[in-house]
C-alpha cells in the first residue's frame, strides 16, 4: 500500500542492514518518500561520494519538495508529463535555494543568544543546491523518457522541455574565486610542534592525551594528509619499521568496522604515504604504550582513541585546533590541519627543487603521494605560495640584473 507523502521532508542518516551508512529521505510522519530514496539508492549511492556531500543533496531534494508543496505543484506529475516548470516557477525555485534555511530556526527563549546568520546562502553553495536539483529532476525525467516509444510524436517537445529546464535552473552563478590559501609558515610550524611535544610548557592538552595529539598532530604535519584521513586509519596501515616508515590510506565508504555517525573519509584514490622518522617513531610509542590504556582500543583496529572508548571524531580534532588557535602564540586565527596541507605541498616543492626534479616528475610523485590522478593538476593550487616565492625571486633578480646595466 503506497502512503500519502506528507511534507515537509527531511533526512536523516541510517545504517542499512549490510551495515553501509545511508541517507534516508522521510515525511513529516516518518514515512519513506518513494521518489527522493529512489534517486539516493540508484544514481547517488552506487558513486562512492561521502556521506556528507550525499545528504548535502538530498537535503536540497527535500528543500526542493517541500516548497513545491507549498505551491501546489505536483512533481511527480510535472516531470512524468514533460510540462516541467514555467519561467516564473523555475526563477521562484532559485530564489527558495537561495535562501539559508538555518534563518528559519525557531527563535531562542528570552535571554538565550544565538550567532546571527546570513538570509542567504553562498554562491557556490547556491550552485551546488541548484545542480542539486537539476541532476534529480533529469534523472527521474530521462527515466520517463526512456518508456515512451522512439516513434513517440510527444518525444521531441519532452527533451525540448527537459533541456531548458536543465539550463535555467542552474543559470549563471557568479561563484568568487577564493584568493590561495597560504601554508603554515616556518615560525608558525616549529610553535606547532613544541605545543603538541608531551611536556613542553606551551603544550595545551591534558597530560593523559598528549602522546596521543602528539602522533596524531605529526601525521597532519609531516605527511600532508588529509583531517578524515588520519582518523581512518588502522593498525594494519601502518608499516613503521625499516629503512622506509609508511602508511596506507585506503578509500572505505561505509565501513561496517566504523561505528562513528559521521565517517571519516577518504576523498581521493587508495594511496601511499611515506613517514619521517619522528613521525613514526611517535606513532610507535603511542601504540605500544599508551594506545591500549583507552577503553574499547583492544576491540577496534582504529589508530587514534577517544577517552570515552571510541574512534576519534571530526569534532574532537576540531575542538583540537580550536584550542590550540587559542592558546599557542604565534598560529595564525584560521589554522587548522588543512593549512598542514599547504605547508606539507610547499616543503614537497621545494624539496623537489633541490633534487633538481623537473615539474612534470614533481607532479607525478606528488600525485602519487596525495592520491591525486596521475594528471591532475591539484598540486599547482596547493602550492601557489611557493610558486609566488619563485616569481618574486625571479622578479628580483631581474631587477637587479637591469639595476647593475644601468649604472654603466
Amino acid at each position: 500500500m503506497q502512503y500519502p507523502e506528507i511534507p515537509p521532508f527531511k533526512t536523516k542518516v541510517i545504517r542499512l542492514l549490510e551495515g553501509d551508512l545511508f541517507v534516508y529521505t522521510e515525511d513529516a510522519e516518518g514515512n519513506w518518500v518513494d521518489w527522493a530514496n529512489l534517486y539516493c539508492v540508484v544514481e547517488l549511492r552506487p558513486t562512492s561520494i561521502s556521506l556528507s556531500t550525499m545528504r548535502q543533496r538530498m537535503d536540497a531534494v527535500c528543500q526542493f519538495h517541500n516548497w513545491c508543496a507549498a505551491k501546489g505543484i505536483d512533481v511527480r506529475a510535472r516531470v512524468e508529463s514533460f510540462e516541467m516548470f514555467s519561467v516564473e516557477e523555475i526563477a521562484g525555485l532559485r530564489k527558495e535555494l537561495r535562501v539559508n534555511l538555518l534563518t528559519r530556526a525557531k527563535t531562542p527563549a528570552r535571554g538565550g543568544r544565538r550567532k546571527a546568520k546570513r538570509p542567504i546562502v553562498s554562491s557556490g553553495q547556491w550552485r551546488t543546491r541548484c545542480v542539486s536539483i537539476r541532476d534529480y529532476v533529469v534523472w527521474h525525467a530521462d527515466v520517463a523518457i526512456q518508456r515512451m516509444s522512439p516513434r513517440d510524436e510527444r518525444l521531441p517537445e519532452a527533451r525540448r522541455r527537459l533541456d531548458h529546464f536543465r539550463d535555467k535552473v542552474v543559470g549563471e552563478i557568479r561563484v568568487r574565486t577564493k584568493s590561495p590559501k597560504k601554508g603554515l609558515e616556518p615560525l608558525a610550524q616549529q610553535a606547532l610542534l613544541d605545543a603538541i611535544t608531551p611536556g613542553h610548557p606551551t603544550n595545551p592538552f591534558a597530560a593523559r592525551h598528549q602522546q596521543r595529539n602528539y602522533a596524531l598532530w605529526l601525521v597532519y604535519l609531516d605527511s600532508g594528509i588529509r583531517l578524515g584521513e588520519a582518523l581512518g586509519l588502522k593498525g594494519g596501515d601502518l608499516n613503521l619499521h625499516g629503512l622506509t616508515p609508511s602508511l596506507y590510506v585506503y578509500r572505505t565508504p561505509d565501513d561496517p568496522e566504523d561505528p562513528r555517525v559521521i565517517q571519516p573519509n577518504t576523498k581521493t584514490l587508495a594511496h601511499p604515504v611515506a613517514l619521517t622518522d619522528r613521525c613514526a617513531s611517535a606513532l610507535h610509542t603511542y601504540i605500544t604504550r599508551h594506545r591500549s590504556k583507552q577503553p574499547g582500543a583492544k576491540k577496534s583496529p582504529f589508530v587514534f582513541f577517544s577517552q570515552q572508548g571510541k574512534p576519534l571524531s571530526i569534532s574532537s580534532i576540531a575542538y583540537m585546533y580550536r584550542l590550540l588557535r587559542e592558546k599557542v602564540p604565534g598560529l595564525p586565527a584560521n589554522f587548522s590541519t588543512h593549512l598542514l596541507r599547504y605547508a606539507w605541498n610547499v616543503r614537497f616543492g621545494e624539496g623537489a627543487q633541490e633534487l633538481g626534479l623537473g615539474d612534470d616528475a614533481t607532479r607525478s610523485a606528488c600525485n602519487l603521494h596525495q592520491g591525486w590522478t596521475p594528471h591532475s593538476q591539484q598540486g599547482e593550487h596547493y602550492q601557489a605560495e611557493l610558486h609566488r616565492k619563485r616569481a618574486q625571486e625571479i622578479s628580483l633578480r631581474m631587477q637587479d640584473k637591469a639595476s647593475k646595466g644601468s649604472s654603466r
